[in-house]
């Protein structure tokens, strides 16, 4: 991976940019007014941009770049705070003081919806497979400052490690988390936002096993609650229990421990 920085203030930046190299094992590389296409060209890989407040992550072979956002999540608070629902919370029968495992990460939208229905008393701990997605997100919600301050604390508290699902479910004890959840790759095509598309670029493609199941629901003590496109046969292939919404282009689906 290719490490520069933003064209504006190039000079200023320099250090953060060298900083981000190291933490990401990639190699600096000064700008000196590139365009990011001809860097791709010219080095082969990934490329990321350090600005002064957005860093983005450009893929040596898909056009949309990634960079760290609430995406939905933002709205899906304030409506929760209004209406006392979420179609996530609802599933999950999440609570005050809880414990939840997002096991497929993401832009960590999931997770800091989670984070705010279990509060301060409870946990949340994002997985992200692919490295580069987990130190940005990471960074992200620790450096976010749009927001509530109920939502910035929540950010905060989202526990973000790089680890692929199965090993870590495999080191956990029996009834280590109240809530297993997963988010895969829709195995149907559902049209998402640039910021998701910038995102599957990056995201680890595997799908659900019987194993991978079998662990979270040895893991959990409540619920393994998985999301996915209306017409996946996920749900049906490892027994989930399906909350139909009208019109939603997913559904959310549990199976109870």
């Amino acid at each position: 991976m290719i490490v520069t920085t933003a064209r504006k203030g190039a000079d200023q930046l320099i250090p953060k940019a060298v900083m981000f190299a190291e933490q990401v094992n990639g190699r600096f590389v000064k700008r000196d007014e590139q365009s990011v296409d001809a860097m791709i060209e010219k080095y082969g890989e990934h490329v990321l941009i350090v600005g002064k407040g957005k860093i983005t992550l450009y893929h040596q072979h898909y056009a949309e770049p990634f960079f760290y956002h609430p995406n939905s999540a933002m709205f899906r608070v304030k409506q929760y705070k209004k209406t006392n629902y979420d179609p996530l919370i609802e599933t999950a029968q999440l609570a005050t003081g809880m414990h939840f495992l997002d096991c497929t990460l993401g832009l960590a939208s999931d997770s800091l919806v989670a984070q705010i229905a279990v509060g301060k008393e409870g946990k949340v701990v994002g997985l992200e497979a692919n490295p580069h997605l987990a130190y940005l997100v990471k960074y992200g919600l620790k450096s976010w400052l749009e927001g509530t301050p109920d939502l910035i604390e929540a950010m905060r508290a989202i526990e973000v490690i790089h680890t692929n699902h199965l090993d870590y479910l495999k080191e956990q004890k029996e009834n280590a988390f109240d809530v297993i959840y997963f988010d895969p790759m829709f195995e149907n095509t559902v049209t998402a936002s640039k910021g998701i598309q910038g995102l599957k670029a990056f995201a680890c493609q595997d799908t659900l096993s019987n194993e991978i199941i079998n662990e979270a629901l040895r893991v959990a003590t409540k619920r393994v609650v998985l999301k996915d496109d209306w017409q996946s046969k996920r749900f049906g292939q490892f027994g989930f229990t399906v909350m139909r919404r009208q019109h939603a282009s997913f559904h959310y689906g549990y199976i109870q421990v």
